[in-house]
């Protein structure tokens, strides 16, 4: 029998909300070290903003301080300044040119070269400061990513007293420590995890009883449970209260897990998730796989998991909005593009291609890019169907350009769908 056929086969349905927005971070230092002067001063901001995520999360495998070679806090005469550094990373955030850009390489060698035991001693001397909590925070969240790829374990103690604390950014860190722990010893990971839960340490402070930094521990520790033991994957995320699973389901980065892996996620959305809500997981999946390659990763999946027609036709709509949305951020819209999304539409849901594409097009003309109003007019008329056209006016996007939809309005041929769409937008 398929792993995926064996989990938790009697687990009644459960209500679902909708995801916590998760974090993504992708930094390119390869590029940044290639260019020159000019062109940096043509785009200072953008990269600025790079930098100062790659500070965050500590993904600099090619960082100056490579080039360079290491260095440690214990070959110095002092250790770091830190409430000057406090001042120049204020510095960064508010600096849109170059200094705020040598600031931010500046930094990183300072971290590179640290041990576990270098950032241990920093992080007491950060405590000792009179600072501000947002510049404590903000000095402690750049200290525990490299702590955390050292020893994830040690990070999570250090760190525990925080846990139920209000910032997202230091809950986000140390569930990404809880994930990388367990990698190496799912056993102690878990253990600890359920003692803090025990002692109260994941407790909500929320009207509703809600928790979002245990829903974001609970998915850090079920993506290594998919893949160790799905069975314990499924008991475990049973044991969440219903109204929260699927947030944890969403909060795991799909197009990270194993072919295997996501099959066996696919069996516990079935198993966990209600059937009038189930599509909108499978929605979900499909917005994490499409990417610029185009839409076969969604195709693959679907056909993987067999999934259904009301499935296949939430998976497609999100797809095709989710990719008219990144293309038309740079204005890439084409009556080309549309075409192929068009013929992809047509196997996945038949009957359904002309709505979806004046949906889609209309998402895309919301999206604040280089796409605008009047273009996706102009991509819909061209099709000539009115289901184009009353999927496109029946959105927010039409309402926000009202005199404009209203013109467009009447190209539907059909006299009552007319007269039903001239209504809704007056």
């Amino acid at each position: 029998m398929d792993r995926s056929q064996q989990i938790l086969p009697c687990l009644k349905a459960v209500h679902i909300i909708p995801p916590v927005a998760a974090l993504v971070l992708v930094i390119a230092w390869n590029s940044f070290q290639m260019r020159s002067i000019s062109s940096l001063e043509q785009d200072a901001g953008a990269l600025r903003e790079k930098i100062f995520t790659a500070l965050a999360s500590g993904n600099s495998p090619t960082s100056t301080a490579s080039r360079l070679g290491k260095t440690t806090l214990s070959s110095r005469k002092q250790l770091r300044d830190w409430q000057g550094l406090s001042a120049k990373l204020l510095e960064m955030e508010n600096d849109r040119g170059l200094s705020g850009l040598r600031a931010g390489v500046d930094f990183q060698q300072e971290l590179t070269g640290m041990t576990k035991e270098e950032m241990i001693a920093s992080l007491d001397e950060i405590a000792a400061l009179d600072l501000s909590a947002e510049a404590r925070e903000t000095l402690e969240s750049l200290l525990l990513a490299p702590l955390i790829r050292e020893d994830p374990q040690l990070a999570l103690e250090r760190f525990a007293d925080r846990i139920g604390g209000d910032s997202s950014e230091m809950g986000w860190q140390l569930s990404s420590a809880l994930r990388d722990w367990a990698k190496m010893n799912l056993a102690g990971a878990t253990a600890w995890f359920d003692r803090e839960i025990a002692a109260g340490r994941f407790d909500s402070k929320s009207l509703d009883g809600r928790s979002e930094t245990r829903t974001l521990f609970e998915s850090a520790l079920m993506q290594s449970l998919l893949s160790s033991d799905p069975e314990a994957a499924g008991q475990r995320l049973a044991a969440i209260p219903e109204d929260q699973r699927r947030e944890v389901l969403e909060q795991i980065a799909f197009p990270e897990l194993s072919p295997q892996d996501q099959q066996i996620y696919a069996a516990l959305v079935r198993q966990l998730v209600p059937e009038d809500e189930r599509a909108g997981s499978f929605a979900h999946i499909a917005s994490e796989l499409v990417d610029e390659s185009g839409y076969d990763k969604v195709s693959n999946f679907l056909d993987a998991a067999n999934a259904t027609a009301e499935e296949r036709v939430a998976s497609a709509t999100q797809t095709a909005e989710s990719r008219l949305q990144t293309l038309g951020s740079e204005g890439d819209i084409t009556r080309a593009e549309v075409d192929s999304l068009r013929e992809w539409l047509t196997r996945q849901a038949p009957g359904k291609v002309d709505s979806i594409t004046g949906k889609a097009l209309a998402e895309a003309a919301q999206n604040e890019g280089k796409f605008q109003f009047a273009e996706a007019s102009q991509l819909a008329l061209q099709y000539g169907s009115d289901d184009v056209l009353v999927a496109f006016l029946q959105s927010y996007s039409a309402r926000s350009n009202l005199e404009e939809a209203i013109q467009l309005a009447d190209r539907i041929s059909n006299e009552n769908r007319r007269a039903e769409v001239l209504k809704q937008l007056r």
